[in-house]
This record gives C-alpha cells, sequence and structure tokens, in this order.
C-alpha cells in the first residue's frame, strides 16, 4: 500500500492540528499500528490529553515547537522523536508565529476516539 501523506483522509478530534491518517486499520491491512501527519498552524496548541491503550511515537519533521509531557515542557524541532508510552499526558504547541510544526504521529495500536482522554484544565 503506498499513500501520499497530502492524499490522506483528514481527521479532526478536536485536539489541534489537521491530522492526515496516512496508513491506518482502514486503508493498510494493518491490526497494530498506523501512521499520520500532523500539521499544526503558527501558535496552534493541542488539548492536553493521554491514552489508556494507544503508545504514540512524535517524529517532527518541519518547524520548531514545545512538547508538554507529564506537566514538562520540552522545545523540539525538526529531526526530534519523542517517545509517548500509555497514559503519558502531552500535548504540542507550534512556538512559531510564521511557519507550521509538522509532525509524524506513530501509533499502537491504531487511535480510537474512546481512548482520547481529554484533560480539563
Amino acid at each position: 500500500m503506498i499513500v501520499n501523506w497530502k492524499e490522506a483522509n483528514i481527521i479532526e478530534d478536536g485536539c489541534g492540528g489537521i491530522i492526515y491518517k496516512i496508513l491506518d486499520i482502514e486503508n493498510s491491512g494493518l491490526k497494530n499500528a498506523e501512521i499520520a501527519m500532523c500539521v499544526f498552524s503558527p501558535g496552534e496548541i493541542a488539548d492536553l490529553h493521554h491514552h489508556d491503550i494507544m503508545e504514540e511515537i512524535y517524529f517532527f519533521i518541519e518547524g520548531k515547537g514545545e512538547i508538554e509531557i507529564d506537566g514538562n515542557w520540552h522545545k523540539v524541532e525538526a529531526e526530534d522523536a519523542v517517545a509517548i508510552p500509555v497514559r503519558t499526558k502531552h500535548r504540542v504547541r507550534n512556538t512559531s508565529m510564521e511557519k507550521p510544526l509538522r509532525f509524524l504521529s506513530i501509533n499502537s495500536p491504531f487511535w480510537r476516539e474512546d481512548d482520547m482522554i481529554r484533560i480539563r484544565q
């Protein structure tokens, strides 16, 4: 299966950014993993959340930003990778006011709405 990320289905989970579902359970035959391209506009920030089942790897491709992991903010930029274990509270923000922040989200198992636990602040 070959999919260009710009032609992938877009999902809006209300968490922030535009999420392009590149390879997932619906289009790839994969049962336990998926990959998505996430694009955050300048100044955009995600909702703080965690997952009880899914773990993630973020691989940053373009731009500069920050990721909050369990209450601590860390700078990220292109070529950085971040492991996000199950039940880790996290969110991303694009600190640029000019350029998008773009990263891959590699998820296992695949993303499910009922595993998106938003943390109200």
